[in-house]
């Protein structure tokens, strides 16, 4: 057995069997606390003795949880909803410390004790109804007992909220209002009249890979568009560094990249740097290039933006350049379509100086993160790409039909009969998903398409997942196929066999692409001049209509 393997078990164990003693800890929040003793001096010494133990106790499990975290990378929500719960009850155990240690350095309340009603007022007045609530005030006020009310604090659950007392006096001027409104409506302040209002909320969302935690303004369920469409990039600093790259054997090409790169350096001062093949083949001086992995990775943390000559095709290569984080995309449409190349190469100085000297508008462009795992190596990646437009999954050379099995976020969703599946971005879907019959996304939408190629089926249309979701697809081992390949981008085609599985899940770092003008005008602008969308000849008025106006 593998020696790493039982070290993280025995770590997971060590975390997770503590859940009961966390409970027991965690008990004082469910009822009324522990009854302190009447003298000052015996309340302050025990209690703090006791919470002080308890906030030690914490403090050695949340290491252990971050032990753990660094032993086994599974299953992250588990492991951040357990650190979540920790912290709360952490922030629990401080929160009672300072209530007692107050109330024990009161005199007036030294020899102040709960009473056994009390204790169940306070236990169980969450499971009565407004009318019990009723009758218990009226009681509390009439006899002129002590009363202990219960609070939270703003915007937290009932879980998690901090216990806080306030012990009033019954007397004539207590009014049984108040007090229902104080058990009924523990956050809001007192105020005239018999006011409601709704507990208090939060929202969570979470994806396989983080969490994210908001309370909504006014107790109120609303959002902001996701979407992302009108986002402009200014400078803090002047640039300095630029990538240069352009299309292949197009000598039309080759004389702009020297013109632009001569005036970079001379005109602007900056480091230009291009690729190896064009560093070799024209010697420009003042241009800087790598020649190795570890150079590359050092300039790819110190370009500023990327100038690309050429077409669609060489922003998919900037694309495969950068892992991690992608300088902004200034793309010149100098190749044969130019669906993302907005701007004219004859006016490349004038677009270069705006770019340079002040702010611009950006169409964050989503990439997938596809990850092959292998039958015999489930837990270990064996081959992880991005793309900008499509993870491609088809049946290669094969003869017969192509049987897959798609999961989303683990779900099984449907058992796939086709030549292929396209999974786009919303750039990749004016390219394959568009022939495959997908539908055009806007490349504001936070989304990912799921396009069949060639189904054996009249119902299977194509589908839009959220770009949280992680969708998986697997070749079972009772295809009748052997094998099936997957391609990113149309490139680094690997073979899948029996038992293999693609995971596809949205990357968290786009392509900022420059545009001309905006992202609305640049993208309808293509999608019309490029594909001719809804182009027609204009209806000619009728002749009595003329006549009539």
């Amino acid at each position: 057995m593998d020696p790493n393997i039982s070290e993280k078990n025995a770590a997971t164990r060590a975390v997770f069997q503590n859940d009961d003693e966390d409970e027991s800890r965690s008990n004082w929040s469910e009822g009324w606390p522990r009854k302190q003793s009447s003298a000052s001096s015996q309340c302050s010494n025990s209690s703090t003795l006791t919470i002080e133990e308890d906030i030690k106790a914490m403090q050695e499990q949340l290491q252990r949880v971050l032990t753990f975290c660094a032993l086994q990378a599974e299953n992250p929500l588990r492991l951040q909803q357990k650190i979540s719960d920790l912290l709360d009850q952490l922030r629990l155990v401080i929160a009672e410390k300072n209530y007692w240690m107050k109330r024990a350095s009161r005199t007036e309340l030294a020899q102040v004790e709960p009473t056994d009603y009390e204790d169940e007022v306070g236990r169980q007045y969450r499971r009565r109804s407004n009318s019990e609530l009723q009758v218990m005030a009226d009681t509390i006020a009439s006899t002129g007992r002590e009363v202990v009310m219960w609070e939270e604090q703003e915007g937290k659950s009932p879980k998690s909220a901090v216990q806080r007392f306030r012990y009033e006096c019954g007397s004539s001027q207590s009014t049984t209002d108040t007090f229902v409104e104080s058990l009924t409506q523990p956050t809001r302040p007192k105020c005239t009249g018999n006011k409601q209002k709704k507990a208090p909320f939060r929202l969570l969302q979470c994806s396989d890979q983080q969490c994210e935690v908001f309370t909504p303004p006014e107790d109120s369920i609303r959002v902001m568009h996701r979407a992302r469409n009108n986002v402009h990039f200014m400078w803090d600093e002047s640039p300095r560094t630029v990538l240069i790259i352009k299309k292949p054997n197009e000598p039309e090409v080759t004389d702009t990249l020297v013109s632009i790169a001569s005036w970079l350096t001379k005109k602007k001062k900056l480091r230009v740097v291009v690729e190896p093949s064009v560093h070799a083949e024209l010697k420009l001086k003042g241009t800087e290039t790598w020649v190795c992995k570890e150079q590359w990775s050092e300039y790819e943390r110190l370009i500023d933006f990327v100038v690309t000559l050429g077409g669609d095709g060489t922003i998919l290569w900037v694309s495969s350049l950068f892992e991690k984080s992608v300088p902004p995309v200034l793309s010149f449409a100098m190749g044969s379509l130019g669906f993302l190349a907005p701007f004219d190469s004859a006016e490349a100085s004038d677009h270069l100086d705006q770019v340079i000297n002040g702010g611009f508008c950006v169409s964050l462009r989503s990439r997938l993160c596809g990850t092959i795992l292998r039958k015999d190596k489930s837990t270990e990646p064996l081959h992880q790409k991005l793309a900008l437009n499509e993870i491609l999954i088809d049946r290669g050379h094969n003869a017969g039909i192509l049987e897959l099995v798609c999961f989303c976020d683990g779900l099984e969703i449907t058992k796939i009969a086709a030549d292929g599946i396209i999974i786009a971005t919303p750039t990749g879907s004016t390219a394959y998903s568009l022939s495959a019959g997908g539908s055009m996304t806007h490349p504001s939408v936070p989304s990912m398409l799921f396009t069949p190629i060639c189904p054996h089926t009249l119902s299977f249309r194509p589908l839009l997942f959220p770009d949280s979701a992680t969708i998986k697809i697997l070749l079972p081992m009772t295809s009748r196929a052997a094998s099936a390949y997957v391609s990113f981008d149309g490139k680094n085609r690997v073979r899948l066999e029996r038992g293999d599985a693609v995971v596809v899940r949205v990357s968290a770092f786009p392509v900022p692409s420059i545009c001309r003008k905006n992202e609305n005008h640049d993208w309808f602008d293509s999608v019309v001049t490029n594909l001719n969308w809804n182009v027609r000849k204009p209806q000619k008025p009728l002749q009595a209509q003329l006549e009539y106006q």
